[in-house]
């Protein structure tokens, strides 16, 4: 794995170093870096849209606005680019003509199976640093302090190996 980074000399202060949200963001930023340098196809919000189809669709684009804790006006933002991409459908309900429920398209599930193995592949390589003991207490640590503060995350332990 190789240190694209600018080397300055300099390391940021330890009272920054020690700050565990600093470190979060960070490496977000830097794991979005690899992930477009790796060449992934899909950004993570349309990944997780498509994924929250393949679980439970139909869904209406407020249950959806709900699950990933956005702004329904960038729901629908999401939604026409996933539409015209081909990936989704959405099907207007006869009650009420503003409401749409969404489904997943046959391309938008290979998409998504293709996705998971692009972004697997490529944060196995972003995190190599890590032993597969250490990966899994990364998830584990990260579910644990988001789950104190959003029950999204869930109780059960995640199945699916990296």
């Amino acid at each position: 794995m190789t240190n694209d980074a600018p080397d300055s000399g300099a390391t940021l202060p330890e009272r920054v170093l020690k700050l565990p949200v600093y470190l979060m963001l960070a490496l977000t930023r830097e794991g979005y870096r690899h992930a477009v340098k790796s060449g992934v196809k899909l950004r993570m919000p349309h990944y997780v849209v498509l994924s929250i189809l393949a679980n439970s669709e139909p869904c209406s684009q407020k249950e959806i606005a709900e699950q990933i804790a956005l702004d329904k006006s960038d729901v629908t933002k999401m939604m026409n680019e996933l539409e015209s991409l081909g990936l989704v459908q959405r099907v207007e309900d006869a009650q009420d003509r503003r409401r749409h429920s969404v489904h997943l398209t046959t391309k938008g599930k290979k998409q998504l199976d293709s996705s998971d193995r692009e972004l697997n592949e490529s944060m196995r390589d972003f995190l190599s640093a890590l032993s597969e003991a250490e990966y899994r207490q990364l998830q584990h640590l990260l579910l644990k302090a988001l789950r104190r503060h959003d029950a999204r995350f869930g109780k059960e332990a995640i199945s699916q190996p990296r």
